[in-house]
């Protein structure tokens, strides 16, 4: 009787740790399924950070491109009106005998040089404007890159750490099996 009570007792206690065994795995995996989907989920945030760090580049050659068109108008408006004061002074200095002529011609380029003079100073403003807002924006963008930089370490932290703890719970689980 005492052998049977004996079996009875042992095969509770086996089927209690067989019960606590199973609970432990099925902790175990539900730990690694979790931290498989943020381990996924991290990963996505990190090439969504690198694809914010493109765009902020193709932003910012962009801006150097129309920089660098505007300086060439801006050239291109001063060598214009160079051009134009030029022969006005020539004009001034021909001797016409036309007098009438002479100062009719004067007044056109006249008119002409404080065209491109206009020009050259509305050239000259958009230019200042532009170059001071995509330095504000290329400051921006640094800013935020920077952010994004230090994001994307925190994350691939983050993710080297849950793998490692996936490590160590499946060798914990390997050992409780034992």
């Amino acid at each position: 009787g005492e052998e049977i009570d004996s079996l009875q007792k042992s095969h509770v206690f086996n089927m209690q740790k067989l019960k606590n065994s199973e609970l432990r795995l099925t902790e175990a995996e539900q730990k690694m399924r979790e931290l498989a989907l943020n381990i996924k989920m991290k990963e996505e945030l990190i090439k969504e950070l690198v694809k914010t760090g493109k765009d902020a580049q193709s932003v910012s050659r962009q801006y150097s491109l129309k920089i660098t068109k505007l300086e060439q108008e801006s050239e291109q408006a001063k060598m214009e009106l160079a051009e134009t004061q030029k022969r006005l002074q020539e004009l001034e200095s021909k001797e016409l005998r036309d007098v009438p002529e002479k100062g009719k011609l004067q007044k056109e380029f006249r008119k002409k040089m404080d065209a491109a003079k206009l020009k050259v100073q509305r050239q000259a403003t958009e230019l200042e404007q532009n170059v001071a807002q995509m330095k504000h924006q290329q400051t921006q963008l640094q800013k935020r890159l920077c952010e994004e930089s230090e994001k994307k370490k925190q994350l691939e932290a983050e993710i080297q750490r849950d793998q490692q703890q996936i490590k160590v719970g499946f060798f914990l689980f390997l050992y409780d099996k034992e």
